[in-house]
């Protein structure tokens, strides 16, 4: 019995899968402690926990790096070089702002610590660290009520003695983080950094999954990772920097299932949850970066490519100080979360916008069992509208108008500004909200297809269950790809890679997928070529190609490899998902409501929903998980999976 989570910032959701059928299942999230919403479902699911294989996708580490809420961390560097994170890149994100904000530095001065020893460029020792040093750096760790230690030193990914000499030095009670282990990768402040994050948020994350354990007892408990793969707990407490797309990477797992399913695989996938919207590009498989950025820092993991906003259900309503009506990214989370969620709140959010234009219906159940506060809804936006010269329903709509322009530019951002054209692909929208906003996106894009998924309100949690177990590794070496020995150095490198994966995931049957960061001579950039079945030849012609087509043009330099990587997995099968008998009557009209400026519209429940009909906007999609607003001028048809495939009407 398999049970995947995703720990949101308003809602938890629940994908259950045994005995040959999905279930689905949301609760509020508890911020304070993620594991008592994670008992609550799996109780009213009526499960036992000790019988579940539980996949895990959580925000711990993110949230912790976010809010700057991490263990107190000593950074421990070469003496002379104790700003590095401080200095970083020196790049301005905003160029010609004249009076640019002011970037709180990661670490104070004071928790940064200077020692002696030094390597060359070639892993070469010049200089030992002295007995003196590391007798002082244990002194400054004991008096500092340090939880964590950061270590990075020059070219340790060529020779790791000296960060090593330096974990053995330290108490065995700390959490220690060594740049070589974390990121054997050339780039000494993205290293630094990583190695940093590492220590940061390491043992929050694993105090919460050694608690989850202890508390809920499953037969195994898994946690998805930022590259898409799930890792063991004790791995991923190890590893907690790579945990920070955890949840929204399930996300894509399932979306590119569903794309291989459906035979679509040009997708733009959007999740609109309660906190925030994450978009991606999918071309057969989602793309992976290993330049993400986490509260200004470089994070240089492989990731998957997903670019977040602050845009979600729970997004806030607000006035700027020009007057102007602003929403996001402020957002009301889980407590006391919307207005209408009847808790307190007092500030209308998207979801309340959502309700007073009727397309969440007043009568509805969010999760199954959150009643609706439409008095206080009411109340919060005639407050609101007032402030703008708006009545209620106009101050919802311009809510729901500036969220949309808002996550239609981050689509446009993934797709028109990487040079692709969004009417090539089809629009996959998921997360409690995504239905809510799905056709008038694709209006925006000039896109006729939209895929509203199986589990479209729990999507990440089905790609929990999805999601191959998986691990990364890495490591810098400089080879020229036409040197005479540069095909027996290579197969070295990734020999090296599988000994330490089959170390690391000990007991179990492993494939393996080949990578290498190349670059031409001189160049500051690389890009990165599959390996896999490449000799010499081959891998510089690959490279060349991928040039041409990402810069336009190509040069006549020797191209060299940067970094090998290596991906190491375990194969196995995807949940099933069961085929829906066809069906030549209609669902049933579940009831009807008013939709401001459209007029009374039908209610269909997605369970009655059955393959070989087709219906017609406008019309409300409901079930427990989410609501699907099919907008006027959309037909609807459902696929033999159940995934719901919208159309725009062709004009004549």
């Amino acid at each position: 019995m398999f049970l995947g989570v995703d720990t949101g910032g308003t809602f938890t959701d629940f994908v259950y899968s045994g005995a040959g059928r999905l279930r689905f299942h949301k609760v509020l999230s508890t911020p304070d402690d993620p594991s008592r919403a994670i008992e609550q479902g799996i109780r009213e699911l009526g499960l036992d926990a000790a019988a579940l294989h539980l996949v895990h996708g959580s925000t711990v580490a993110t949230n912790a790096i976010l809010e700057r809420k991490g263990v107190r961390t000593l950074f421990v560097t070469h003496r002379g070089l104790e700003d590095l994170l401080s200095i970083g890149r020196q790049t301005r994100p905003e160029l010609y702002q004249l009076c640019p904000d002011t970037v709180e530095s990661p670490v104070n001065r004071a928790d940064c610590f200077g020692i002696s020893g030094r390597l060359n460029a070639a892993g070469d020792v010049q200089q030992d660290i002295s007995q003196d040093d590391l007798a002082r750096l244990k002194t400054v760790v004991d008096a500092g009520a340090y939880e964590a230690v950061a270590v990075c030193l020059l070219f340790s990914f060529l020779n790791p003695a000296h960060e090593k000499r330096i974990a053995e030095a330290l108490p065995d009670d700390l959490f220690v983080s060594l740049s070589h282990e974390v990121l054997a990768e050339y780039r000494e402040y993205e290293r630094a950094a990583t190695t940093f994050l590492n220590a940061y948020v390491g043992p929050l994350v694993q105090r919460y999954l050694k608690r989850l354990e202890h508390t809920l007892r499953p037969k195994h408990l898994f946690v998805m990772h930022s590259a898409g793969g799930v890792m063991r707990a004790d791995l991923a407490g190890e590893q907690a920097v790579r945990l920070v797309l955890s949840g929204p990477a399930g996300g894509l797992v399932a979306a590119q299932s569903v794309g291989e399913q459906l035979g679509v695989h040009n997708l733009l996938s959007f999740d609109m949850g309660g906190t925030s919207t994450d978009v991606a590009l999918i071309q057969g498989k989602p793309g992976i970066t290993t330049e993400g950025n986490i509260a200004g820092m470089p994070l240089s993991i492989p990731m998957l490519d997903i670019h977040t906003i602050g845009a979600g259900g729970g997004s806030l309503a607000w006035i700027d100080e020009a007057g102007l009506p602003q929403v996001g990214p402020q957002s009301a989370g889980a407590a006391p979360g919307p207005v209408c969620y009847g808790q307190g709140g007092d500030i209308p959010a998207v979801t309340d916008a959502n309700l007073i234009l009727g397309r969440i219906p007043a009568d509805a159940r969010l999760a199954g069992s959150l009643s609706l506060d439409i008095a206080s809804t009411r109340h919060a936006f005639e407050t609101y509208g007032h402030s703008l010269g708006l009545s209620v329903e106009a101050a919802a709509t311009a809510v729901i108008e500036i969220a949309e322009e808002h996550m239609a530019g981050a689509l446009r951002l993934v797709s028109v500004q990487r040079g692709f054209d969004p009417t090539d692909f089809a629009l996959l929208c998921f997360g409690g909200a995504g239905g809510l906003h799905a056709c008038a996106l694709a209006d925006k894009l000039a896109m006729s297809k939209v895929i509203v998924p199986l589990a479209s309100g729990a999507f990440s949690a089905f790609g929990m269950l999805a999601g191959r177990q998986q691990s990364e590794f890495s490591r810098s070496r400089r080879i020229p790809v036409l040197d005479e020995d540069a095909g027996m150095l290579i197969d070295q490198q990734f020999k090296l890679l599988e000994t330490e994966a089959a170390q690391q995931m000990q007991g179990l049957s492993l494939h393996y997928e080949r990578h290498a960061d190349m670059r031409y001579a001189g160049q500051g950039f690389h890009l990165t070529i599959d390996v896999n079945g490449c000799d010499t030849d081959a891998l510089k012609r690959h490279f060349e190609a991928a040039h041409l087509n990402a810069y336009g043009h190509k040069l006549e330099r020797d191209v060299e490899i940067m970094t090998v990587r290596l991906s190491a997995f375990v194969d196995r099968p995807a949940p099933v998902v069961p085929q829906l008998e066809t069906s030549e009557k209609a669902a049933d009209v579940a009831g009807y409501s008013e939709v401001y400026g459209t007029g009374c519209v039908p209610h269909y429940n997605r369970s009655d929903l059955k393959p070989g009909i087709a219906y017609a906007g406008p019309a409300l999609v409901l079930e427990d998980t989410a609501t699907l607003w099919l907008a006027e001028g959309w037909n609807m048809q459902v696929s033999g999976h159940g995934h719901l495939l919208l159309e725009k009407k062709i004009s004549h």
